[in-house]
């Protein structure tokens, strides 16, 4: 059995209810995702918090939070109040579509780690198909609500399956917003891309576009772009 929470340099993630637990996918966008500058964060199916924490660490904003999950909020919201930045992060218990509709903040960066299995078996779980399945936020959905929500400036960031990419990048462009930064993962140099990260803007033109690696050609030996994007997070770094 797996543990029911996962310690990391500056806190820690228990995760007795939410049935997404910690996972590369996570750490990987938290640790990825241009916090800079930003005044107002929002995580976008926090689950268990840890984007949302992470997000914390990395900048000196107000942090929201939204889950329309209710046994993962309570994960959520113990891990909120044992961080160190209790004080700048709150959630929210409900869809963010509903969230967009009535919140009157607009946010410098919308970070999201998003449900996006379309049109596959759904797990025996219902918690677990509403955390992996994009039934409640298509990713029209998503763009719809993070056009209403992004300052002019803003920015959203997402971790997604490679072979989404053209999916989401068509939607952006939807909505008037073009992917500025883009890193592109594989477990090692030797095994196709499985992951997208993507940050979205009003911006025209890809800045960034990177890739990376999260193990060496060696098994069990972590690649240097890898340890260097999570290092102030994992503990074995």
């Amino acid at each position: 059995m797996s543990n029911n929470y996962f310690c990391f340099k500056q806190f820690a993630i228990v995760q007795d209810h939410a049935s997404m637990r910690v996972g590369t996918d996570g750490v990987l966008i938290g640790a990825w995702c241009n916090c800079a500058g930003a005044r107002r964060i929002l995580d976008v199916g926090t689950g268990t918090g840890l984007v949302a924490i992470m997000a914390a660490q990395r900048s000196e904003a107000q942090v929201t939070a939204v889950e329309i999950d209710s046994s993962a909020c309570i994960d959520a919201v113990g891990n909120f109040g044992n961080s160190p930045w209790s004080d700048r992060i709150e959630l929210f218990n409900l869809p963010v579509q509903e969230f967009a509709d009535d919140c009157q903040d607009r946010f410098d960066l919308i970070v999201s780690n998003p449900p996006f299995f379309s049109n596959s078996l759904k797990a025996p779980s219902a918690s677990r198909a509403l955390a992996r399945h994009d039934d409640t936020l298509p990713v029209a959905d998503l763009f719809s609500c993070a056009t209403r929500l992004l300052t002019d400036n803003g920015r959203l960031s997402v971790i997604i399956p490679a072979d989404r990419l053209a999916d989401y990048d068509a939607e952006a462009a939807r909505h008037q917003l073009s992917a500025v930064r883009r890193a592109m993962v594989r477990p090692n140099p030797n095994l196709p891309f499985h992951r997208a990260m993507v940050e979205y803007s009003y911006g025209d033109a890809l800045v960034t576009d990177e890739i990376i690696s999260i193990e060496t050609d060696e098994h069990g030996v972590y690649s240097p772009e890898y340890i260097a994007l999570t290092r102030d997070f994992y503990l074995k770094f």
